[in-house]
């Protein structure tokens, strides 16, 4: 659909509301929105947009899905020292997670920008909130874990203190 269809068909149920006058259909239509519709350049930034979109997903989902193919290997690797290794994995796929999101949410932005409608816009508010909360959620705990970890290394620090002091 072309931009003067749109604003036409727009114009028509309007009408009434609007006092806008019966021929308001049949206005003329400027040289420049000619220009744009011709040239393809609508159509153009459509496409452009669902590409960049696509890709920025793509990305999102590749930084997740690494995220937890490395912390699954470094998890079966660690042997029997899951303890010790557990809270930096933990950690480390938080992380990818919470960029894996931030990606996804720029993708469904793209997607919205140029053909926005309530039912989108709705939906992306939604994603918005919810990779908020999970992002919140995340950040506090990898916080909670990396105070684990330094407290964790300055015990080990004082029992190797202990332990040269006691020989």
């Amino acid at each position: 659909m072309t931009f003067s269809e749109l604003t036409s068909s727009a114009a028509a149920p309007l009408a009434g509301i609007l006092q806008l006058p019966n021929d308001a259909t049949n206005r003329p239509v400027s040289a420049a929105v000619k220009a744009i519709e011709s040239s393809g350049f609508i159509m153009g930034l459509d496409a452009v947009s669902i590409v960049i979109a696509t890709m920025i997903g793509y990305v999102g989902v590749l930084i997740m899905a690494y995220g937890c193919i490395r912390a699954l290997w470094e998890f079966l690797t660690s042997g029997k020292s899951h303890d010790h290794k557990l809270p930096m994995i933990r950690v480390h796929l938080g992380k990818h997670l919470a960029l894996g999101l931030e990606f996804l949410v720029g993708k469904d932005i793209v997607e919205s920008i140029v053909h926005p409608t309530w039912d989108d816009l709705g939906k992306l508010g939604a994603i918005i909130i919810l990779r908020t909360v999970v992002t919140i959620f995340l950040s506090r705990e990898l916080k909670e874990v990396e105070n684990e970890l330094d407290v964790e290394s300055k015990e080990l620090a004082l029992e190797k203190r202990r332990g040269k002091m006691g020989k």
